[in-house]
């Protein structure tokens, strides 16, 4: 029988490193080697988070990442790569069905995070890990392991190894040089350092707030947590639901009273701090989201407006099984097609539309709306207490009309002024108009 003829299928490595590059940007890179930090301390941990913010989980553990034109690293004492892993999966391309489930609560999802990022900055790649009791080397010039015959050679040599009684460090530290033309401008910017580190104290607020010390270039991260006002008048909604093996609690409410100026072209500090925040795994992946993702704009909930200005909701999916939280790869998206998303958009369209209530009903009894608001002192979402609805102050509506129109920008400036109203709001200059006229015309 003559010997059956076979086409070759497997991927060239200079296409594959181009495609799983390209539509991630460094920052994200960056963001999957620290998921690779904190992976490793839940495989010490070997547990899943309380969920409720607890201070000590983390503590004892720190991540160090420094760029500069010349090079990027990243350095932890989280515990290191085991060789038996770096063996079976650490390095592969794409997590196998069988991988070693021993990381509980993890972050990491599809891995592919660590190779991308190194792929996507450098051509000369050199890790050092070690668990404290065995370790080894990983050098990679990208070009040598790219051109390596035969071509579907895809393995790493792992050097330096000890599999006992080594005298490094437990830890890993990731070097990166001959980094790419566009990788270095990034790195030259003085603004890129400060989004990078604002970056992470937003999207690992929840991870910081456990006792976690992330350093960028020598700045220690602060948490920047997602906070609601509460008192005995005024307090958000906090929900649970769970679904197979995924947890879920929805939080929403007053983050700040919304602002004097609802017109669409108002100035108003801080409007990326509002909207919906999606939390997977303790991981922040959706930020301040305004768009019919966290259902705006959808039957029920209106088109994102000023007028919510204020308006904090956070949506937090907890499970030993990444893979059936509602992330993407680049875990800075929602998969809208997620069941377990679905369900939770829900209970999150809910808390827009109540909140969305709130806001048209209170304009008629504005002054007692905002002393209630700015009375009640701000907590984080840790620390807010659990609750079926959404808390808010109680508006009296009957006997009041409420009065709304255009006019030219010009006439209204001038109108200001002639009420000496010099940089008024809008709205302010309305209502002052029509007492004028009352106070004049009326008896």
């Amino acid at each position: 029988m003559p010997a059956k003829l076979k086409a070759a299928g497997n991927p060239s490595k200079g296409f594959f490193i181009r495609m799983i590059t390209r539509d991630i940007s460094l920052t994200d890179c960056m963001l999957d080697l620290l998921d690779n930090s904190v992976d490793g301390i839940n495989r010490l941990k070997h547990g899943v988070s309380n969920g409720n913010g607890n201070a000590s989980r983390y503590t004892g553990f720190d991540v160090k990442i420094k760029f500069a034109e010349r090079s990027f690293s990243i350095s932890d004492n989280c515990g290191g790569i085991p060789i038996k892993i770096a063996q079976e999966y650490a390095f592969r391309f794409g997590r196998p069905d069988d991988v070693i489930e021993d990381s509980g609560q993890s972050i990491g999802l599809y891995g592919i995070g660590m190779k991308r990022a190194m792929f996507k900055m450098g051509k000369g790649i050199n890790l050092v890990t070690s668990t404290g009791q065995e370790s080894f080397s990983l050098d990679i010039d990208v070009d040598k392991w790219r051109d390596r015959e035969p071509e579907t050679d895809w393995d790493f040599d792992l050097t330096d190894v000890k599999r006992s009684g080594t005298d490094v460090a437990a830890g890993t530290t990731i070097t990166i040089h001959k980094l790419y033309p566009g990788i270095k401008r990034d790195f030259e910017t003085p603004a890129f350092a400060i989004d990078m580190n604002h970056t992470v104290e937003r999207d690992y607020a929840f991870i910081l707030q456990q006792g976690l010390e992330i350093r960028v270039n020598d700045k220690k991260a602060k948490p920047i947590m997602p906070s609601f006002r509460e008192s005995e008048l005024i307090a958000p909604m906090k929900i649970t639901k769970k679904i197979g093996d995924v947890n879920i609690e929805i939080s929403a409410g007053l983050a700040t009273p919304p602002p004097e100026d609802e017109s669409s072209d108002a100035n108003l500090p801080d409007m990326d701090v509002y909207g919906w925040y999606v939390v997977c795994n303790d991981r922040v992946v959706v930020t301040a989201d305004k768009t019919a993702l966290s259902g705006w704009g959808t039957p029920g909930v209106g088109m994102w407006h000023p007028q919510y200005y204020g308006f904090l909701g956070v949506a937090r999916f907890d499970s030993h099984s990444p893979d059936l939280l509602p992330w993407k790869t680049t875990k800075r998206d929602v998969d809208p097609s997620s069941t377990i998303y679905k369900t939770a958009l829900l209970m999150m369209k809910e808390a827009s539309a109540k909140f969305i209530e709130y806001t048209n009903k209170r304009k008629v009894e504005l002054k007692k709306a905002r002393e209630i608001e700015r009375a009640a002192p701000t907590k984080s979402v840790l620390q807010v207490a659990r609750r079926d609805t959404m808390k808010l102050p109680i508006i009296a509506t009957g006997g009041m009309t409420r009065i709304c129109y255009n006019k030219p920008t010009a006439d209204v400036e001038a109108v200001a002024k002639a009420l000496g109203m010099r940089n008024a709001s809008p709205r302010a200059v309305g209502i002052r108009t029509f007492d004028y006229v009352k106070e004049k015309e009326v008896e």
